[in-house]
């Protein structure tokens, strides 16, 4: 900007006009414009001929930035509301490429590095498109979510096989000791072990340079005949590259939308959606092992062919992991592209919905890009292994094979852990029993939700599955945590008021999902009533704890031991004598159960002389039964009842006879009963006199003049400070006209209304 201020005058004021216009188009913008335009006729005919003006200069800025006219649609002018998402999607194609000329520029100053770079548009493909007919109601066979039976191959037939068909699609009882269901096994497991890579896989060469980008095109392929054509080119190949793209958005399962395939002279995409049932004759050439098959990240892509087209892969070669062997910084495609084919790809359409049809342009680009220049990568990534040495290309071909014996299998199917390494599910979960954990940990649900959370996963599930849609789409994740966050009474209202986000389904069944949230919510709070009183019948009571019936004598034994140990170092450390009697051999608590032997014992702690006192059984037999004569003796005295006038209250003393001893009974009036209660359920009926207590009490204390609070001094002040300043403060004037300069008093503020949403979500505002 300083350099055109030197050289010409005209453009002084070039960048102060330019940020006068954004500011007041910045304020302009955050106004109601819409209000305004309908006050004013007149002004809405001059904003709409403003924004029209302004958009047609737009188009024409647009037309002659791209080098593609039929790219490019015009940006239509709404007279009711302005299309600002196609002039954001608009202004991002110029931002990119303004990015795309400045590397080119960048790029261009170092000789042999000049880049090729993604033709690309202004349509923006990331988001799944509702209007999209889903296109699995138009396949022959329909898909099956229910899960009735194991996933089993569909495969008709077995091309290249060293094992026969007949004895490699066999369903595999499932073991019930192991918790293993029944399954079928990959139908080339064997194939992929056994059958030799080519041998030039393992010789150094001279890559072979992809064909022109520029000058070249990929070949549509959705007719049989055109399939088998190119099935003819790839079967004179000796290496070909493939890649595919899935939707997974508006279907259970997910679906596989594209096939890209390449070999050293033509590109080929496939609709799979078209072509999904006529696909399987791939198989004569995916599973030659001649055929080096190169993939990028192909983790999943065994897993899409297999469940969707019935296809298997021999003699894989993964690039991901020999650019793990080499030691990269980075393991994407993307990343191969730039450094070994000088080409940058464009990450907008990753997560496109390839359902669409036709494709656009850009989106056959990119897709092409996956697999044109894969072929030279490979070669430059097998020279640099062989370099390596130390068997690094024998690795990659090692997890290549683990890679292409990875099985699909449905959830409820799933294998354990232990047999299952390559077995992939739809759900994933560390807990197969209960997935719903999983999300009660990522979100932090309280454990007492577990109820309701299950019963949402379940619901959401079953839906996913009866209408062939994600879970995602039926019920968001955030969306199930905030409904298992509400509290009783739900209803339908309050469903929809839970989120920001309200799905199509949840919506539709709003009344359903509030009918079963509050019958849940119901149901915990009846079980959480259950559990206090199950808890609180069973206090006090030592059998609802301990059975006897069913303790083991061998466990008995163990837990006895490790209590003696435990008492032998509580020996030491109280320095009790190592010869004490203390502790034998038999338990203490539990010696009746294990044997009927005489020599059991008891331990009384005498505090007088600070020793241990070992008494047998037979002493503590006459002791209680000394104890037990001794009440009969004493039950036929009866008991000195003492009655009042007023309100005379019965309360129940239980007598404990732990602490009774022969040689000093308790005889006072509150232990004796009389002859018709039973030794056992000893209880004393007392009489009290509240008011003969109370009287008696002010006669025998002695007579004490009342403390004065009100006049002490504080215990937390100093005194001084406090004499002094009572002496000090002064009693305050009444002042009548004190009030009369103050104004009216202004209107309480009215509670504030939020139309449109529940009063869950009203702001509490004082």
């Amino acid at each position: 900007m300083k350099q055109l201020k030197m050289t010409d005058n005209k453009f002084d004021k070039v960048l102060p006009d330019v940020v006068h216009t954004i500011r007041a188009a910045t304020a302009l913008a955050a106004q109601d414009i819409n209000f305004y335009r309908s006050l004013d006729s007149q002004l809405a005919k001059s904003i709409d001929s403003s924004g029209n003006s302004l958009l047609d200069l737009t188009n024409k800025l647009l037309e002659t930035s791209s080098s593609s006219l039929d790219e490019v649609e015009p940006i239509p002018f709404g007279k009711d509301n302005l299309p600002w998402k196609n002039v954001v999607d608009m202004l991002d194609f110029l931002y990119e490429k303004v990015d795309t000329l400045l590397d080119q520029a960048s790029s261009s100053k170092q000789a042999g590095d000049q880049f090729t770079y993604l033709e690309d548009g202004t349509q923006d493909a990331r988001a799944p498109s509702k209007a999209i007919p889903k296109p699995q109601l138009d396949f022959h066979t329909k898909v099956d979510n229910s899960e009735s039976h194991p996933f089993k191959p569909k495969i008709s037939s077995k091309p290249n096989a060293l094992v026969p068909f007949e004895d490699s699609t066999n369903l595999v009882p499932g073991n019930e000791e192991d918790e293993e269901p029944p399954h079928y096994e990959h139908p080339y497991e064997f194939e992929i072990d056994n059958q030799p890579y080519p041998d030039e896989i393992l010789l150094e060469k001279e890559p072979i340079e992809p064909e022109s980008w520029n000058n070249t095109g990929a070949i549509w392929v959705d007719t049989i005949p055109k399939l088998h054509e190119m099935v003819k080119s790839l079967q004179s190949s000796t290496e070909i590259a493939v890649d595919l793209e899935h939707h997974d958005y508006r279907t259970y399962y997910g679906l596989v939308c594209l096939m890209q395939i390449s070999n050293r002279k033509k590109d080929w995409i496939v609709d799979t959606l078209k072509l999904r049932g006529d696909l399987e004759i791939l198989n004569v050439v995916f599973t030659d092992p001649k055929i080096v098959k190169v993939f990028h990240g192909a983790f999943m892509d065994i897993i899409w062919l297999q469940r969707d087209l019935g296809l298997y892969v021999v003699s894989l070669f993964d690039t991901y992991h020999a650019s793990k062997k080499l030691g990269f910084p980075k393991f994407s495609l993307a990343y191969l592209l730039e450094t070994f084919a000088n080409f940058k790809t464009s990450k907008k359409y990753q997560l496109a919905d390839w359902r669409a049809r036709p494709l656009s342009s850009p989106m056959m680009s990119y897709a092409r890009s996956d697999t044109h220049f894969l072929l030279n990568i490979y070669d430059q990534l097998r020279n640099k292994l062989i370099n390596k040495g130390e068997g690094r290309l024998q690795e990659v071909l090692y997890e290549s094979r683990q890679v292409s014996k990875r099985r699909f299998e449905y959830t409820k199917f799933r294998p354990s852990r232990a047999s299952g390494g390559n077995v992939v599910c739809p759900v994933m979960s560390s807990n197969p029993k209960e997935p719903f954990t999983n999300l009660m940990a990522q979100y932090r649900i309280p454990y007492h939700k577990k109820p309701l959370v299950q019963a949402l996963y379940e619901w959401r599930d079953n839906l996913a599955k009866v209408e062939d849609e994600s879970v995602r789409f039926i019920m968001p994740n955030q969306l199930l945590v905030s409904l298992c966050l509400l509290e009783s009474p739900v209803d339908s209202q309050k469903i929809l008021g839970s989120s920001n986000y309200i799905s199509d389904s949840v919506r539709v069944n709003s009344k359903e999902l509030a009918t079963m949230i509050q019958s849940i919510l119901e149901d915990m709070d009846e079980n959480d009533w259950d559990l206090v009183d199950k808890l609180s019948n069973t206090v006090g009571n030592d059998s609802a704890f301990i059975n006897e019936d069913e303790l083991d004598p061998n466990t008995i034994k163990m837990a006895t031991k490790a209590f003696d140990n435990l008492n032998s170092k509580l020996r030491e450390l109280e320095y009790y004598d190592s010869n004490s009697d203390l502790l034998n051999n038999d338990s203490s608590l539990l010696s009746d159960i294990l044997n009927k032997q005489e020599d059991q014992f008891s331990v009384e702690y005498n505090i007088a002389s600070n020793s241990l006192i070992k008494h047998s059984i037979g002493e503590t037999k006459e002791r209680i039964e000394s104890l037990l004569e001794h009440f009969n003796k004493v039950k036929d005295v009866g008991i000195a009842a003492q009655t009042s006038t007023e309100e005379p209250q019965e309360s129940l003393q239980i007598l404990s006879t732990e602490n009774a001893t022969e040689e000093s009974p308790d005889t006072s009036s509150s232990t004796l009963a009389p002859a018709s209660v039973k030794v056992d359920e000893l209880i004393t009926l007392r009489k009290k006199n509240t008011i003969n207590n109370i009287s008696r009490n002010k006669v025998d204390a002695p007579t004490e003049e009342s403390f004065d609070y009100a006049n002490a001094d504080k215990i937390m002040l100093d005194a001084k400070k406090t004499k002094s300043r009572k002496d000090n403060s002064k009693k305050r004037s009444f002042d009548p006209y004190a009030n009369t300069g103050d104004g009216p008093q202004s209107a309480k503020k009215s509670k504030r209304v939020n139309n449109g949403k529940t009063s869950t979500f009203s702001s509490k505002r004082k």
